[in-house]
């Protein structure tokens, strides 16, 4: 089964974000609902220097995604090669909407570590 890697999950508010995620900092989450005893994952995705923010960003975007989990990294870098763990781990299930490879910035070299793109 795949899994996130990832703390949580918390309901997606911006008190519990504030709470878990302080400012300015690069990393991971998934965002969904829980169904039973299990994190349905919709999203991943990642931000290369403000996680908090692009959290925030979800709390305000009308859909179903009431939770959040995620993880911070030790760099922009690090953050994009877990998202691409992250998307590809999770790609073939069907409640995922998440349908884009993570991109990064053209002037960087970063690899995915699964299948190589931008290689």
């Amino acid at each position: 089964m795949a899994s996130l890697d990832m703390l949580g999950p918390y309901v997606l508010v911006p008190d519990k974000i504030d709470e878990n995620i302080g400012p300015n900092l690069p990393g991971n989450f998934g965002v969904g609902y829980i169904s039973g005893n299990d994190f349905v994952v919709l999203y991943v995705g990642r931000s290369d220097n403000d996680l908090n923010g692009e959290l925030k960003n979800w709390v305000y975007r009308k859909s179903d995604c009431l939770f959040f989990k995620f993880s911070i990294a030790k760099s922009p870098e690090e953050a994009f090669h877990k998202e691409c763990l992250n998307f590809h781990n999770f790609a073939g299930n069907t409640n995922l909407k998440s349908d884009k490879h993570p991109v990064r910035d053209e002037s960087l070299n970063w690899k995915c570590p699964l299948c190589g793109i931008y290689g």
